[in-house]
């Protein structure tokens, strides 16, 4: 892996990451109906800009995975909230990177059903979370029907606006993650170092 798509990586997964530990964990905090679904909206934001920069297969999961350290290093911990994250990388390379359907609203519906129903039906059947093993399979057609339909909506909208967001950005400044050159690909590394510092000052402190 080349060192500009390694602080790509790290980039998007840090930013990805601070959304779900700051507002993500005070919507959580605060009991918010539906918090799931800003938060993947966001998600599928953040990972649909970054594939315009990094097309690369696993690209997604990879920057799920950074995503989920971040939340974990910054937040108590849930398991439940980083196996969603992490479910949401995989299921976004799948329809994205490998399926590669032409319209991207349906690419962006397929991965959020997909990414809703594992997620419910791991967390009740697999690990046995105990709210969603005692509520059972009405539990998980609630949350795939009414916040993965919530969530799809919206992603649908906001992945071929991402798409054209990122398309300008990258017009606009061609390679911001290549170190080799100046101004913006600094400013993208101290971004980069301030948010991972960020995060493990607050694990360790």
């Amino acid at each position: 892996m080349k060192k500009e798509h390694i602080l790509g990586v790290l980039f998007f997964g840090g930013l990805w990451g601070i959304c779900e530990a700051v507002p993500g964990n005070a919507l959580y905090s605060a009991k918010v109906p539906y918090a799931s679904v800003p938060l993947t909206i966001i998600g599928f934001a953040v990972l649909t800009i970054a594939r315009v920069y990094f097309p690369q297969k696993g690209t997604a999961t990879l920057i799920a995975v950074c995503a989920m350290l971040f939340k974990f290093l910054n937040v108590p911990f849930f398991a439940c909230h980083l196996l969603g994250i992490l479910l949401m990388g995989l299921c976004y390379d799948l329809f994205f990177s490998v399926f590669k359907i032409k319209s991207r609203s349906l690419s962006a519906v397929a991965a959020v059903y997909l990414n809703y129903a594992l997620f419910a039906l791991m967390i009740t059947y697999v690990f046995r979370y105990e709210y969603w093993a005692q509520a059972g399979f009405a539990e998980v057609l609630r949350h795939v029907g009414i916040s993965g339909s919530m969530a799809a909506l919206g992603c649908a909208i906001i992945v071929p606006a991402s798409l054209r967001l990122g398309e300008q950005l990258k017009a606009n400044c061609l390679r911001p993650f290549n170190l080799k050159r100046q101004l913006v690909p600094s400013g993208v590394l101290a971004l980069t170092i301030g948010l991972w510092v960020f995060s493990l000052t607050a694990f360790i402190f």
